[in-house]
């Protein structure tokens, strides 16, 4: 158990592959049990759907914005935060999540799980409302359940933000390739987005100062014959789409940083 664990045990790091079964186990041990859409599209019952949505993750890792909190005394990975950099698609094409949940999901469920988080991103077009052009979205956000309670998901979504500041800014780039499209890793998000669906992680999001842009009821989404609120209770009522701009000083002061570091 982690009672007590000093969150500065924890270190924040770039996904590195060396913890791919870790940052699996985290998802399988809190994010497909827990998290209120796994429980309202049955993902926390079907281990196939799992699998397909662990495959999401890694695809999206393959990115290189994506993070996780490592436990420094025991080397274990104790949360993660699967982020992915988007950028606009052409009606024709659809985006990636409409490509991965009609080519890669095998089950009703997980199915069921790509279609919440596609009707959430088309209720409202961030890029055309905030006129940006590639945005870092928080797309899977997990800590060990043994592990909550300590900040964990908070450091990850602050260096979340921090990680998309610093692409803007051109201080770093993206890890690895992006089989998505071969000019995402050219882009620089000026905002970051997730879609908060518990008040747990909706404190997670007011904490590091993001703006709700939508709040949509878990009642609107219907799997096989039960809305998402009647399978996860009443305790975490509505899903947030929420934004956080990628704050003019801190990323002046970084590109400040850059510029020094390349004269």
């Amino acid at each position: 158990m982690a009672t007590g664990k000093s969150t500065r045990a924890i270190e924040i790091l770039r996904y590195d592959a060396r913890y791919r079964d870790q940052s699996m186990e985290v998802l399988r041990k809190s994010f497909f049990q827990q998290e209120i859409v796994c429980i309202g599209s049955e993902v926390n019952l079907t281990p196939q759907a799992q699998q397909d949505l662990e495959q999401l993750c890694l695809d999206v890792a393959d990115g290189g914005v994506s993070l996780i909190a490592r436990d420094t005394d025991t080397d274990t990975i104790v949360g993660v935060s699967f982020n992915v950099l988007q950028t606009p698609s052409s009606p024709e094409d659809g985006n990636y999540f409409e490509q991965f949940r009609d080519t890669k999901c095998t089950t009703d469920s997980s199915r069921a799980l790509m279609q919440y988080m596609i009707t959430m991103d088309a209720k409202v077009n961030l890029f055309e409302r905030f006129r940006v052009d590639c945005l870092l979205e928080i797309m899977f956000l997990a800590t060990l359940p043994s592990y909550a309670g300590h900040g964990i998901a908070t450091r990850l979504v602050e260096e979340s933000v921090k990680l998309a500041e610093q692409l803007k800014c051109g201080q770093v780039a993206p890890t690895g390739g992006d089989e998505r499209s071969g000019t995402v890793v050219a882009k620089q998000p000026q905002l970051v987005s997730a879609l908060f669906t518990s008040r747990i992680s909706q404190r997670v999001g007011e904490k590091v100062g993001f703006t709700v842009i939508n709040q949509v009821p878990h009642a609107e989404f219907v799997y096989r014959g039960q809305t998402f609120s009647d399978r996860a209770g009443p305790e975490h009522p509505f899903s947030t789409l929420v934004v956080k701009h990628i704050c003019e000083r801190e990323r002046e002061s970084l590109c400040e940083e850059s510029e020094s570091a390349k004269t």
